[in-house]
């Protein structure tokens, strides 16, 4: 009873009351008194963790003043990280003090950028110290390694020679020599001291990855090695007096499979032990103590790619497979200890930990006792662990993307260095695993520029970093008054010059016949090509001295008396380099054709003339006559077919090679050669294209990579069922038609999603192997039987004929309908024919006079022979009112100024280099007279060839130039949507009509204009060519393996052009998906492709964070100002629609 009494009078209580009592224990007693391991609950737990705790047992500890008496090796003892409050009795007593005692870790904060200097055309991945601390070395992908000054940032020297990135550097431990390894396969030394060219190493097959003078000293014997992307490991011996490189080095094959190849190296710190990391997972040992290297040991721990090696007094490896091991030598074998990235931190729960699905370690490093290994990781995060238990003991914070430099401070355990493609530096305390110091590398107008290597001088008062766009950058402690002395761009004016060869691969100077360390002391100037004053003049090491009138460049004058300026560097690079540039990490050097449709872009050309052309230049097509005896295996109009022989005139008319050829350039319609146009639904034959191809090598008209040909690449069918989807010009000679083709669903007649791409041009004695899918459905109904007589086109002629039977014309191929008919011709002649080739004869024909002989054909029976357009691809119109109404409209945009550069074609005479430059050469002229003759098939193929104007103004002349501009006008008045027009118009929206004075449509959401204006900003950077375009897939087979949404520039402008994006967060998602797909398909970190990506990316997240940001307010401003419901409601209703239909 009194059990149950106590229950019914305690009703309100749970029964997990006494449970919550317990959980809101701790968080209350965590506010008074908190916990020393902030998230861990338990009701057992001491001294700070206890529930029990109160104020006056959780103070720190004092230590009295005798502790300090106290000596550990004649020194005070190390305090505890986190004592503040320290009597300085220690040094009184004993004479000495600890480090960390006298230099506090706040010191650093005092670190400052003291200068930013341009001096390089590309990134730089690798900069380095000479062993005095008093130089700096910069290697760069624009082939150059700099020497500057550390005291005052001077350039002092450029050492050329490299014809490709350079991969890595080493100077070595007597600092006299520096080695610089290339994606040239080469390895060129320098002494420090003169400059001069000691060797050039010739030993690597493939790109080298990593550089390492050995530390070991064994007599006058040294030994540089050298790790390629061949899978190699070098080691070049050398004579420390006479700094002598033997010839031959002691080479290491490491390839366990092809493709494999050796990332890193390191060497332990008394220079008897290599460490090398693999692509096969492998880490690999070699011992140099005995009386050559040998390898000792292969440790196959890791199930990924190992990126990075750290020798100190124990091994470390990082790897992708998302561990670092530690390793030591134990009892004959070598024991790990491994560190999980998975590990978190006790009570700390970070918002990046669960960013990243798969971990990977990006690097390694130590700090300067060994003491701890700090690790980065691919989510962004620093891992600082115990390298003696393996224990986690903090996650530093503060990256916002990847990071690859990890450099410790030559002597102070505390400090660690990190630099990531987030264009942050930052300085870290490791015991506190607190941040020091950040520095943001922001460049303006370009966004943030990412930091590729760091590192500290040897006395730890420096350290230099370098960047995506080319930039060294200078810390340091103290006052930077030294260097606000120089300028913030330094080039030398020979930095850029063309070079030659020597036998043994040493380099002069083209123009001067002169080793470069040899020649007078140049000037200095800035990254356009511009000399800087005299004061900075005598910065250049041996002009200090000169007089005033020998610090001037002598470049000659003009007639105004200014002087005359320099010629770009940039062009000067591209130049130098665009012939001789490595395929290191250019994947899309090679990406094949362009086959999407000409869209608005910028490209830098070599030569940039604007255009304008008074007269029209196009030859009138002879016309055939009749001709007694039919040329055999010739059933198609061939133009104009040159072999190449030579480049084209600089003044005057050009050579006749270089021109377009008549096939691409007549305005009549003709059933062949067929001239593919946009939307066309064609069945393609493989054989034909064999055909082709085999003509093509046995007349070496031009180099086909057999290997790319579609067969090769993908299963076909001997006739597949394609449509057009993507028409490019290739300049010639021979000009190439460049094709995509996307495969058609027999059945549904809808796109299945793949596509292969073609090249060819029109050629004599090759049949067309595209044929117009309505003229094949056409020759399929007719059946044609044994003797049943036909007549075909030939040369504007008919010719008469007999079929005599039906069969393959190869057995390979039984189903295929190419030539598969045998005919007998009215002049005794028998050959194979197709279908399609064949037409049956009608009631009336009249018949030559002579038996075998041909009768021309006439205007009429040559269009009836033509395409018939489809419902629907002429818009709402027939195709008859449509070319009216665009003669029309092209007739009146004649009148304008501003049309008159682009009436005719381009005066060839005037501009002989046109036709080297664009290959598909098209005018208002041109235009009108397809129109009249009703030469388009459809509605988008005039489309294709009204953007081309533009596109080739674009291409050929300067992108702001007023041709340009010009070209832009007249491109938009034509594919102005059709406002005017009381009909619902085409679904094409294609006009021709004059640009109103006052807009009749709404203006554009802001935002759509903020984003067309980022876009263009895009184009106008080189670094964005090779993400304009779609990547070819033929080119790169594997690139659909790899990413699973492709996605470019182009298809984003259109996207955005058609209003598809319903919001600025829409398109900066496709942006960015172009940069992620880029790094996931080149992740090599040191490739140029990466390089464009991270400049890319910084200048777009720079530009596109203001648009968003003016997007959301305007959103909420749009809200607060928005009617009440039922105001909404009768307003929508009485308005009309205005929605817009998306095309």
């Amino acid at each position: 009873q009194v059990l149950d009494h106590t229950v019914s009078t305690n009703a309100h209580i749970p029964p997990d009351y006494l449970l919550k009592i317990c959980e809101r224990i701790g968080p209350l007693l965590d506010r008074e008194i908190p916990q020393s391991v902030p998230g861990v609950q338990t009701l057992l737990g001491v001294g700070r963790q206890s529930l029990l705790r109160a104020a006056k047992d959780c103070k720190s500890a004092l230590w009295k003043g005798s502790a300090f008496a106290a000596l550990h090796c004649g020194r005070p003892p190390e305090l505890p990280a986190d004592y503040t409050r320290a009597p300085n009795v220690g040094k009184q007593l004993t004479g000495c003090g600890r480090f960390s005692h006298i230099f506090p870790s706040s010191s650093y904060q005092q670190m400052k950028m003291h200068k930013r200097i341009l001096g390089h055309l590309s990134s730089v991945y690798c900069v380095a110290f000479d062993r005095s601390g008093r130089r700096i070395f910069t290697g760069s992908d624009d082939c150059l390694v700099k020497i500057w000054s550390t005291d005052d940032g001077r350039l002092l020297s450029t050492l050329r020679g490299h014809s490709a990135e350079i991969s890595d550097m080493a100077i070595n431990y007597e600092n006299t020599l520096l080695a610089a390894g290339s994606c040239d396969k080469v390895i060129r030394v320098w002494c420090v001291q003169t400059c001069a060219p000691v060797a050039v190493l010739l030993g690597h097959s493939a790109s080298i990855t990593s550089l390492q003078f050995c530390p070991a000293r064994k007599g006058t014997t040294r030994y540089l090695t050298s790790t390629g992307a061949d899978g190699t490991i070098c080691f070049w011996q050398w004579h420390v007096n006479t700094m002598k490189f033997k010839d031959r080095p002691l080479k290491f094959t490491e390839r366990s499979r092809p493709g494999v190849q050796i990332s890193c190296s390191s060497f332990s710190s008394g220079g008897m032990f290599i460490v090398t990391g693999s692509t096969d997972h492998v880490i690999r040992i070699y011992y140099l103590g005995s009386e050559s290297p040998e390898k000792i040991a292969e440790l196959e721990s890791h199930t990924d790619k190992v990126v990075a090696v750290q020798f100190c007094n124990n091994g470390d490896s990082g790897s992708r497979d998302g561990t670092a091991k530690i390793w030591q030598y134990q009892q004959q074998e070598w024991k790990k200890m491994v560190l999980d990235m998975t590990t978190k931190a006790t009570g700390h729960n970070l918002p990046n930990e669960d960013k990243v699905s798969k971990l990977k370690v990006t690097m390694v490093a130590w700090d300067r006792y060994d003491a701890t290994v700090i690790t980065a990781v691919n989510n962004f995060l620093l891992k600082v662990w115990n390298s003696s238990t393996g224990q986690l003991l903090h996650n530093l914070t503060g990256h916002d993307d990847e990071v690859f430099v990890l450099e410790a401070h030559p002597f102070d355990q505390r400090i660690m260095l990190s630099a990531g493609h987030d264009g942050n530096v930052f300085i870290w305390d490791l015991d506190r695993g607190t941040k020091i110091r950040n520095y943001f590398n922001m460049i303006e107008g370009q966004g943030h520029g990412a930091v590729f290597d760091c590192k500290f001088s040897p006395d730890g008062q420096h350290f230099a970093c370098t960047d995506s766009h080319g930039h060294l950058l200078l810390f340091g402690f103290g006052c930077s008054r030294d260097y606000d002395k120089i300028p913030d761009q330094m080039f030398f004016h020979t930095d850029y010059r063309p070079l030659i060869r020597d036998a043994n691969n040493f380099v002069l100077d083209e123009q001067t016949q002169q080793a470069p360390h040899l020649m007078p002391p140049p000037f200095l100037v800035d990254v356009d090509g511009n000399p800087h004053p005299t004061e900075f003049q005598r910065l250049v090491p041996g002009r200090e001295h000169c007089k005033d009138q020998h610090l001037i460049p002598q470049l000659g004058y003009v007639a105004n008396g200014m002087l005359t300026p320099y010629v770009k560097l940039s062009a000067f690079f591209f130049f130098f380099c665009s012939d001789s540039s490595s395929d290191y990490s250019d994947w899309t050097a090679d990406a094949g054709i362009n086959l999407q449709p000409p869209k608005r872009q910028t490209r830098q050309t070599a030569r940039k003339i604007c255009i304008s052309s008074e007269e029209e230049n196009l030859k009138d097509s002879k016309s055939l006559e009749a001709k007694k005896n039919k040329p055999k295996q010739t059933r198609k109009k061939v133009w104009n077919l040159r072999k190449p022989s030579g480049l084209p005139a600089v003044a005057g008319e050009p050579s006749e090679e270089w021109l377009a050829p008549q096939w691409i350039l007549d305005t009549l319609p003709r059933r062949s050669p067929l001239v593919p146009q946009m939307g066309d639904e064609l069945i393609y034959f493989r054989q034909g294209h064999e055909a082709y191809v085999r003509a093509v090598r046995k007349a070496k008209i031009y180099s086909i990579n057999l290997q790319k040909q579609p067969w090769n690449k993908m299963d076909l069918r001997e006739q597949e069922f394609v449509k057009t989807v993507g028409i490019k010009y290739e300049i010639g000679p021979p000009t190439l038609c460049c094709l995509k083709l996307a495969f058609l669903d027999p059945i549904s007649g809808k796109m299945t999603g793949e596509s292969f791409s073609i090249k060819y041009h029109d050629m004599p004695d090759v049949i067309d192997f595209l044929v117009l899918h309505q003229f094949y459905n056409e020759a399929k109904e007719r059946n044609w039987q044994n003797g049943d007589r036909f007549r075909s086109i030939i040369d504007d002629a008919w010719w008469f004929g007999t079929v005599e039977s039906q069969q393959p014309f190869q057995p390979e191929y039984p189903d295929s309908s190419f030539q598969c008919y045998s005919v007998h011709w009215d002049n005794n002649e028998r050959e194979k024919m197709s279908p399609w080739d064949m037409e049956p004869i009608p009631e009336g024909t009249s018949f030559p006079d002579e038996v075998g002989a041909g009768v021309p054909v006439s205007q009429e029976e040559l269009t009836a022979l033509l395409y018939r357009p489809q419902e629907g691809e002429w818009g709402a119109h027939s195709r008859d009112e449509e070319c009216e109404r665009i003669i029309q409209g092209i007739d009146h945009l004649l009148t304008l100024d501003f049309a008159s550069p682009f009436a005719v074609p381009v005066d060839l005479s005037a501009y002989p280099l046109y036709c080297t430059v664009v290959a598909y050469p098209t005018d208002l002229n041109t235009i009108r007279r397809r129109l009249e003759n009703r030469f388009y098939r459809r509605i988008s193929a005039l489309m294709w060839e009204v953007r081309y104007i533009e596109h080739n103004a674009r291409t050929f002349n300067e992108p702001n130039s007023p041709i340009v501009k010009a070209a832009k006008v007249v491109t938009d008045v034509l594919l102005l949507p059709d406002v005017d027009s009381d009909g619902p118009g085409t679904s094409s929206g294609i006009t021709v009509r004059c640009p109103p004075k006052t807009s009749i449509q709404a203006t554009p959401v802001e935002w759509v204009k903020q984003c067309k204006e980022l876009l263009s900003l895009i184009y106008e950077r080189e670094d964005s060519e090779h993400f304009r375009q779609p990547v070819d897939q033929l080119s790169y087979p594997d690139y659909q393996d790899i990413i699973d949404t492709p996605m470019d520039f182009s298809t984003v402008k259109e996207t955005l052009e058609a209003g598809n994006y319903a919001s600025p967060l829409e398109f900066y998602k496709d942006v960015r998906l172009i940069f992620t797909n880029s790094k996931a398909y080149t992740p090599n970190k040191k490739s140029r492709i990466y390089s464009m990506t991270l400049r890319l990316s910084a200048l777009f997240e720079n530009h596109i964070k203001n648009i968003i940001s003016d997007y959301k307010s305007t959103i909420q401003c749009q809200k607060r100002k928005q009617p009440p419901y039922r105001k909404r409601i009768r307003s929508s209703s009485s308005s009309p629609n205005s929605s817009r239909a998306s095309r």
